[in-house]
């Protein structure tokens, strides 16, 4: 039974999260509309008929997860760009999709948070919280540096000179905490709280997991290949659950995801050129 349910919530989770993330969309804009529609409605309606004594009333939380991560991804696909065109930029340079991730970011942020307040959520039940601080910024910064390091030890990165480097560091950092504080924000401080009491720690860390590399699978700037990306997006995601589990609290993961993410944006922001 925890088996079945393990697949139904990983199934459900990669859906919406393939299906509403805000970088690539995957469907048609009709069927785009549909599907966030659906979603709305599917999981808007069980989580108001889980209220009281009833049978659903132990995935109410698990709803609203649901319900609250596509209103937040879908204010991010939707109000972004237009806010990007006024503010005369475009995804072209590093300026301008380190801006354009913010803009996806903040509204993502804002759609989750405001959905807590507005239902009574406590915002531990999300991992913003103190927790073992510590030393969850402890790892975060030590496995963030070595993931600098690595990433300066790219060639086209050691081939790109200093000055360079530093003019474009302020969008590299612009991106990466931005989008680092939402994915683990959206992906799991939302969820992991939320799936434990079903599946238990491991599963919800795994479950988690799959549900955010699969829906990577979509993405066009695989440095190496997409299956290999996949695997070690696979790796980083399950240390990113065990940490924010571990410090009860996300700011590690948030460093640590923030490092990561210089593995693969530092190469992009090159391929602008002089931009």
């Amino acid at each position: 039974m925890r088996l079945a349910l393990f697949a139904l919530l990983t199934i459900c989770g990669f859906l919406i999260f393939a299906l509403t993330m805000t970088f690539v969309p995957v469907l048609p804009v009709w069927a785009n509309y549909a599907a966030r529609a659906g979603f709305f409605v599917i999981f808007g309606t069980l989580w108001w008929a889980a209220r009281g004594d009833r049978p659903l009333r132990r995935f109410r939380p698990v709803f609203f997860a649901y319900f609250t991560a596509v209103l937040g991804l879908s204010l991010g696909f939707f109000l972004a760009d237009p806010w990007l065109k006024l503010l005369g930029l475009t995804t072209q340079t590093p300026k301008g999709v380190a801006v354009a991730r913010f803009l996806q970011a903040s509204l993502i942020v804002i759609g989750i948070l405001a959905v807590a307040k507005l239902c009574g959520e406590d915002l531990a039940s999300l991992y913003i919280r103190r927790g073992r601080l510590r030393l969850g910024v402890s790892v975060g910064l030590i496995a963030a540096a070595a993931c600098l390091v690595l990433t300066l030890l790219q060639p086209a990165v050691r081939a790109l000179g200093t000055a360079r480097l530093m003019s474009l560091a302020p969008w590299i950092v612009f991106f990466s905490i931005s989008g680092a504080f939402m994915e683990e924000l959206l992906f799991r401080g939302l969820f992991l709280g939320r799936y434990e009491p079903l599946i238990g720690k491991w599963p919800a860390i795994l479950s988690t997991a799959l549900a955010f590399t699969l829906a990577h699978m979509q993405v066009t700037y695989a440095p190496n290949g997409l299956w290999k990306f996949l695997l070690v997006l696979f790796g980083f995601s399950i240390a990113w659950g065990w940490l924010m589990q571990k410090t009860e609290s996300l700011w590690g993961s948030v460093l640590f995801h923030a490092g990561a993410d210089l593995l693969i944006i530092l190469p992009v922001f090159i391929s602008f050129g002089a931009a």
